[in-house]
Order: C-alpha cells, then sequence, then structure tokens
C-alpha cells in the first residue's frame, strides 16, 4: 500500500513556467500536477537543479501544453486579499474563466473591466450574460437560457460548450419510455449430457428509464418480458431420444452504463452501452420424449431462477423534438446461471435494441 502512495506521489509532468518578466522556460519537470495545495505552490525541477517551490509571487504562469495551466493572480477571498495560483478553465478573446481550489475551499473567477479578478457571485448571471451574447444567433437560445447553472467547474464549463456550440446535448436530463429488444439467440442446456436447442429469432417489449450521471454519463434500467418455445426432432445416439422441446418465461432487466458523444453538434448522437444483465426465469422446463413411447420427462422444473452474464452496444440518439428522443442500436449479450440450481443452463444474444422515450 505504501509503495502505491509513493508512486502516486511521484506523479510529474513535462511543462514550462513564465517568470514575472514574460520570459518562458521549456521542458521543466512539474512535480504533482493538480496536487492539493496547487494554487499556493508548485515544486518545478530543471536540468540544472533538483527542484524547488514557487509561489505566486516568484512566477506568472505554469502548467502543460496540452493540459492545464495555473496563472499568479491578486484575488480577495472571504474579504482578504491574496495572490494565488488560479486554475484556468476557459480562454478565449471574449471570456476567461479561473477556478481558486485551496484551503479556503472553491471560488471562480473572471477578468472584470478594469482588468482585475472578479469573482463570480450571485448565481453567476453576469458570466450568463457572457455567453448569451456570444450565442446571440442561436435558435435554441430559449432553451440555453433555461438550463441550470451552478457554481461547479463541470456546470460552467458545460454551459461555455452549450452556449458556443450552440447545442442542449450536454443536458440529457432523466428520460423514460417504452423500448423493443428483437434478435437472434442461441441456448444450450446442460444436465447429464449437453442439449443443443435450436437457434431461435425473438422479440421482447419493455420498458427504460435513463438517469443522468454527467454530460456524457449516464445509467439505463430496462425491463423486458421474454418468451421461447423451441422444439428439436434431431435422432441423438448418445441419449437414445429425438425428440424435445424447451420452454422458458422470464423478466429480462438490463442495468446499463451509456456513453453519449454529447460532443457531436447535431441532433443523431452516438453512444456506448456496457454493463451486466440480469434474466428472472418465471416458469419454464425442458421435456424429453423417449424412443419408442411418449413418456415425457421434465427435466427442468418451475419457479424463478437467475442468469447472468455481461452486455455492450452501440447505437445512435436522435432527438425528435423538446419532448421525445428515438434510441436504436445494436448489442450483445451472454448470460449464464448465477445459482447452483441454474448453473447449467446458458443464452448468447444478437440483438436490434429499439426506444422511444417520453
Amino acid at each position: 500500500m505504501f509503495a502505491g502512495i509513493g508512486l502516486f506521489a511521484q506523479v510529474s509532468q513535462t511543462g514550462y513556467y513564465i517568470t514575472k518578466d514574460g520570459k518562458r522556460y521549456n521542458g521543466v519537470t512539474i512535480e504533482n500536477p493538480d496536487y492539493a495545495d496547487a494554487c499556493e505552490r508548485v515544486m518545478i525541477s530543471t536540468e540544472m537543479d533538483g527542484g524547488k517551490y514557487y509561489y505566486p509571487k516568484d512566477i506568472a504562469a505554469y502548467g502543460t501544453d496540452y493540459g492545464y495551466k495555473y496563472v499568479s493572480a491578486l484575488v480577495t477571498i472571504d474579504g482578504d486579499t491574496a495572490n494565488v495560483f488560479l486554475k484556468e478553465l476557459i480562454r478565449d478573446h471574449e471570456i476567461l474563466l479561473y477556478k481558486y481550489e485551496g484551503k479556503k475551499g472553491e471560488a471562480f473567477y473572471m477578468i472584470d473591466a478594469s482588468g482585475k479578478y472578479a469573482q463570480i457571485k450571485d448565481g453567476g448571471e453576469h458570466y450568463r450574460q457572457l455567453l448569451q451574447a456570444r450565442a446571440a444567433d442561436c435558435p435554441v437560445l430559449t432553451e440555453l437560457n433555461e438550463l441550470p447553472m451552478k457554481l461547479t467547474e463541470s456546470s460552467l464549463t458545460s454551459l461555455y460548450e452549450s452556449y458556443t456550440d450552440c447545442s442542449v446535448n450536454n443536458y440529457p436530463g432523466i428520460t423514460w419510455g417504452f423500448a423493443v429488444n428483437a434478435g437472434h439467440t442461441w441456448f444450450n442446456f446442460e444436465d447429464e449430457n449437453r442439449f443443443e436447442i435450436p437457434n431461435r429469432l425473438y422479440a421482447m417489449p419493455g420498458f427504460f428509464v435513463e438517469i443522468p450521471i454527467d454530460r456524457r454519463i449516464s445509467f439505463r434500467a430496462e425491463l423486458y418480458y421474454f418468451f421461447t418455445q423451441t422444439k428439436s426432432n434431431e435422432w441423438t445416439e448418445e441419449l437414445n431420444m429425438n425428440s424435445f422441446e424447451y420452454k422458458r418465461h422470464s423478466l429480462v432487466l438490463p442495468l446499463l452504463f451509456k456513453y453519449r458523444f454529447s460532443n457531436v453538434q447535431r441532433k443523431v448522437l452516438p453512444y456506448l452501452e456496457l454493463g451486466a444483465t440480469l434474466d428472472f426465469k418465471l416458469s419454464g422446463d425442458m421435456r424429453i420424449v423417449e424412443q419408442g413411447n411418449n413418456v415425457v420427462l421434465p427435466r427442468t422444473t418451475s419457479g424463478a431462477k437467475v442468469a447472468v452474464g455481461p452486455e455492450f452496444g452501440v447505437g445512435l440518439e436522435h432527438k425528435l423534438g423538446n419532448d421525445h428522443v428515438l434510441y436504436y442500436g445494436v448489442r450483445a449479450g451472454y448470460y449464464f446461471g448465477a445459482a447452483a440450481t441454474d448453473k447449467r443452463e446458458h443464452r448468447n444474444n444478437v440483438s436490434i435494441n429499439c426506444a422511444i422515450s417520453f
């Protein structure tokens, strides 16, 4: 454990720092980037020395070329003036947004008309006004203005992206609706011997609910009713029989995490799904007819049993309007018995999944 902590503490990145007179020094090593006291000091090492701490009074900025940047700033925190490092969140020709995160908590700052760092207060209305000016010609400006805003890094940057891209894709909200899953399934059942059950097409109706975790990741739960009934008349020398029938009624519960590519600025967004599916067997059995007579031997009994397994998929999310979203994609899964009484029953499937939200 201590070795792991030590490795974490040694994390470093190659970056740069800028002195107060504007000179930039590249190729330095920044130790512990984004460390807890990054707003108060940073350890930087060069080829000439083994590293030392730099404070906001020493340098103007530090960071990495394709990552984060901290700038030295004189700010007011809880009525006290302090020289600190602020993490740069947004930088373009109109909007500059910075974050302070230190011993006194978390705060956000912008450059005011006088060139000073002004803390964002009053719910960030001035910040929203700047965003509204950026999106003055956006056809969904009314929807953008209704989006919630919190004084958090995620919320402020999500709003910036939404206004700048003229899109509400970062705010999916909670959705629910009806779904259909249809495809091709492969069964096999193992008792003393292995029964290869004929492949079957299937379709199962259901409904879903999707709860966003952040702007791109959501949790999706679905519930379907599944039924299959299939039989085989092929002669099996080993079993001395030529007919068996398999029947199953179950409730299928996929529990999936979904990643939406909300940065794609259009009404149709691709997504990925990954999770697990539970198959609750309500009733069903396998019946075998022995050669030369009509004796029916049940091999499974009724009662709830559970199969579980991984499921993954890809698809597209098509926004039809303010109230409806159409989802369509493909999935693959493999389920196996979770309990000892059902451990030899297996099912694979490849399916098309369609749903519409309300």
